[in-house]
């Protein structure tokens, strides 16, 4: 199939027509910048042919003009099977679908509505959508032979039956029949009946399946029915060994009673045995406290008698070293007096000293201030006379209308366009020329407007640039010219345009001309020129002195004068006086003062030593009064603590001594008797008590096992019961017969899933010879282009899988797929392979004929080597095929022989202008 014709209309960018025409065999070059619409006339060429008119699914809703509801209409031309056909469709709102058959001298309508879209899927073998749109892999021969702009772009173009049947066709290879294709298709059944289609595992819901399954279920059956049958039997042999265990215990409880009533005669005397022991423990502790209260008090007497000693001999050891140290701070006392008095006396010299030198630094700032106040007296003049300056510019310059360079370039602007379309209105307009014989008065009427002349003999009057006019000659009579020409009209409506904007611009700067209005600007410039002198001159004063304004320096004199008025005021003086006053030098008073400073610390440090040897004595005074009261007081305060406690205790010293040694005594006595009673007494393990409690603990773990036979018995009986109840071994017998009979159901549906397996591989074996005799020639073909392409020096041969699943190249080091390649290696490996169908398909079969082939940038990633080859491929394809190439570098396809280009920007806009 190949186009003579495209028309698309309200289709994306493309809201008015545009139509591709004189479309044949041979190359056909669109180009056009990014973004105008390339692409948009293939996805229309394969919506027109693939798609239904009555889909109304998001994609198509995506085909209107942004933000319209503009139904999309696209108009196809093309040829195929010897006849020429017309289709029309249209989408959305307006759905329509149009086939017409070129008749010999017109279009006759052929069919309309779905049976056009039957037919024109049937030119390029496509298939029809489930639902909604067509996606690419339903466009038939176009998804082998259309490289166009899209998400699988580098993918290669799958097989169905029918473009395999097309292509098997036409490298000669003999295609099924239908009963051997009904054959493959009852094989294929018979396998999935049994298997999945991708893994080959069983098939869930299959009937292998279901039987595998029922096996399964009642081989559970079984070994749950067996194992419930060991599990009785289990049951019945633990109740037999509970009862012997249990007649087992009940002898050994016995034995453990009989040996309990003998030891209980002997339990009783060792309890009475061990209750005297106890109240006899309670006497030892009682007196053993008792003893340990007395012995505490007589120890804690006998320490306070020690310290009461120890007290008093401190106390008489520290009189005589009191006394001396009294006479020594007399002494220290005299000498601190004697430093005070000298150090004040140094002190009020001192600050005469500072007195006189404060004052001669307030002297000398008020000197540096009216040095200052002068420099600031001679800069505010300068500054008071530049600003005056400036004062008087700036009251010039606003009595200036406002007027700026921009202003008057739009005013010649628009007299510039005035010029222009005058000239343009000469040009096209008409043209009359006057010249009397004589004298005469004229007059000449145009657009509204009367021009009265008077003319000498011989003299010439022109007039032009209008669509029409009246001279009328006074005493001969009237002649009016007309021209019909289009544009005159616009270019009137133009002059008139700008003669009114170029009036109120001058009426609004108050000029009668541009050159008056550009003179206006120019003697205003050249007095702000002068303006912005002067302020730059005020600016430069003002930085070097310092100062934001003439103002702030005002100020700042005023703070001077005022700081110089203060340090007058400070010193007593009128600033007259001040400025006439002897100064004196800052470095003899500072000298004075340094010395008298100096002799003020030596007599402070006196002063500070005598201080700290008086108050080091002071301490001593103190540090011995305090050691002597404290020695004192604390032995008097323990001497009535001691008496106090004896008098509690109702007993002198020696009298508690005695009492000591008499409980001491006692103690010893009745802790004898308790080790005579012990001794009466067997070791803990060997009493009757501890006998008995083992005897005890026996009874309760032979009763506690007792018990647990017991409950086996009971549980083993009542699991017994259950299992004769629901029949465990008439249940088991039933379930190995139907187990045996559903094996051999399964084994039977096993053998027929085998068969068809192997039946499956037999015929996937010969398909794939057939499919290798198909795909060989197409892999020939595409492997000879790309080695035009890539030139010589690679020992690479590419490896088509069948059905194009899937692509590789094989190379000394083993095959590399496809994708592993760059990007432009895939797309000259994907235009090949193209070119090389499309030749196929058009040369060789039964029904040759020549097709379409579309290459949307298709070698944006090859070099320029590289792109020149591909292109002498594309001339020599051209002789067969019809190629339409779509770019955004017309540059790089210009060398193509025989090539018609077609600039679509250039068809978009004259469509516009159509419109």
């Amino acid at each position: 199939m190949i186009l003579r014709g495209l028309r698309v209309q309200h289709f994306r960018c493309f809201r008015n027509p545009v139509e591709l025409k004189g479309l044949g065999l041979g190359i056909h070059v669109v180009h056009a910048p990014n973004e105008t619409g390339k692409s948009s006339l293939v996805l229309a060429l394969a919506r027109a042919l693939f798609d239904r008119n009555s889909t109304k699914d998001r994609e198509i809703q995506n085909l209107r003009p942004w933000g319209t509801t503009l139904s999309p209409r696209v108009t196809v031309e093309l040829e195929t099977g010897g006849k020429r056909y017309r289709l029309e469709k249209a989408f959305l709102d307006d759905a329509t679908s149009l086939l017409d058959e070129w008749t010999g001298t017109r279009f006759e309508r052929l069919a309309d509505s779905q049976r056009a879209d039957e037919m024109a899927r049937g030119f390029l073998v496509s298939r029809e959508a489930q639902s909604g749109a067509t996606k690419l892999g339903h466009w038939g021969l176009a998804r082998l032979l259309w490289l166009n702009q899209s998400p699988e772009r580098h993918v290669l173009p799958d097989l169905d039956d029918s473009l395999k049947a097309r292509l098997m066709e036409a490298v000669g290879v003999a295609a099924m029949s239908l009963r051997e294709q009904g054959v493959l298709k009852r094989v294929e059944a018979a396998y999935l009946e049994f298997f999945t289609v991708k893994k080959g595992k069983v098939a869930t819901g299959s009937e292998l399946g279901a039987k595998a399954a029922l096996v399964t279920s009642i081989e559970d059956e079984v070994k749950r029915l067996r194992a419930e049958q060991e599990a009785s039997a289990e049951h019945a042999r633990d109740m037999e060994e509970a009862r012997s265990a249990l007649a087992d215990l009940a002898e050994e409880r016995a034995g453990f009673e009989t040996d309990l009533t003998a030891l209980q005669a002997r339990v009783e005397v060792e309890t009475e045995l061990e209750q005297q022991i106890a109240l006899r423990d309670k006497d030892v502790e009682r007196q053993r406290q008792e003893w340990a209260h007395l012995d505490g008090k007589q120890r804690e007497l006998l320490a306070l008698r020690q310290k009461v000693t120890l007290h008093q001999a401190l106390a008489t050891k520290t009189e005589p070293l009191l006394k001396k140290a009294l006479d020594d701070m007399g002494g220290r006392e005299e000498s601190q007096r004697q430093a005070r008095e000298s150090y004040q006396a140094r002190l009020g010299e001192q600050e005469q000293a500072e007195q006189r030198k404060e004052r001669g630094r307030l002297l000398d700032q008020a000197r540096q201030a009216l040095l200052e106040q002068q420099r600031l007296d001679g800069q505010l003049k300068q500054g008071e006379r530049l600003e005056a300056a400036v004062e008087g510019m700036r009251r010039k310059t606003a009595a200036l209308r406002p007027l700026s360079e921009p202003d008057v370039k739009r005013v010649e602007d628009v007299e510039r366009k005035l010029r222009q379309a005058h000239d343009k209105l000469e040009v096209r307009g008409i043209e009359v020329v006057f010249k009397p014989e004589g004298a005469r008065s004229i007059e000449w009427e145009a657009e509204g407007h009367v021009q009265r002349l008077k003319l000498a003999k011989a003299e010439e009057k022109l007039f032009a640039g209008v669509r029409a006019g009246s001279l009328r000659i006074q005493g001969v009579g009237e002649v009016s010219v007309r021209t019909q020409a289009e544009e005159i009209g616009s270019l009137q409506a133009d002059v008139e345009k700008f003669r009114k904007e170029l009036a109120r611009r001058l009426h609004e700067h108050g000029a009668e001309s541009p050159q008056a209005l550009r003179a206006e600007w120019e003697s205003q410039r050249v007095v702000l020129q002068e303006q912005q002198k002067h302020e730059g001159a005020r600016t430069t004063f003002l930085e070097a002195a310092g100062f934001e304004s003439v103002a702030e320096l005002g100020e700042k004199r005023r703070e001077q004068a005022g700081k110089v008025g203060t340090l007058a005021g400070q010193l007593n003086l009128s600033v007259p006086e001040l400025a006439t006053h002897p100064f004196p030098e800052l470095a003899v008073l500072s000298e004075e003062l340094k010395l008298r400073k100096q002799e003020v610390k030596e007599r402070e440090k006196k002063k500070v030593d005598a201080e700290a040897a008086y108050l080091e004595a002071d301490k001593q005074v103190r540090t011995l009064t305090h050691a002597r009261d404290t020695a004192t007081q604390t032995a008097r305060e323990l001497e009535l603590t001691m008496k106090a406690q004896v008098q509690v205790l109702g007993m002198s010293l020696e009298q508690l001594g005695a009492e000591v040694e008499r409980v001491q005594g006692e103690l010893a006595r009745l802790e004898n008797m308790v080790k005579g009673l012990r001794a009466r007494l067997p070791r803990p393990e060997e009493r009757a008590a501890t006998h008995r409690r083992r005897l005890e603990d026996a009874r309760e773990r032979v009763m506690s096992e007792e018990k647990t036979a017991q409950e086996r018995i009971t549980r083993a009986e009542t699991l017994l019961g259950q299992a004769a109840e629901v029949g465990v071994y008439s249940r088991l017998g039933d379930a190995e017969e139907r187990l045996v009979l559903a094996m051999e159901e399964h084994q039977q549906l096993k053998t027929r899933a085998e068969a068809a397996e192997l039946l499956r591989k037999l015929v996937r074996e010969w398909q794939e010879r057939v499919n290798r005799t198909f795909v060989t020639p197409v892999q020939d073909a595409v492997q000879s282009r790309l080695e035009h392409i890539r030139g010589g020096g690679w020992n690479e041969q590419l490896s088509l899988a069948p059905e194009f699943a899937e692509a590789a190249m094989r190379t000394p080091d083993g095959d590399k797929t496809l994708a592993s390649y760059s990007w432009g290696m895939q797309e000259q490996t994907l235009f090949s392979l193209r070119l090389a169908l499309g030749e196929m398909l058009s040369k060789q079969g039964s029904m040759p004929e020549p097709q379409l082939v579309v290459l949307d940038d298709a070698l944006v990633n090859t070099d320029a080597v590289r792109h020149r080859r591909a292109l002498e491929l594309i001339e020599q394809a051209g002789e067969t095929l019809q190629v339409l190439i779509l770019t955004a570098f017309p540059e790089r396809y210009r060398t193509l022989r025989g090539m018609k280009a077609f600039d679509l920007r250039e068809l978009a806009q004259s469509s516009v202008a159509t419109e």
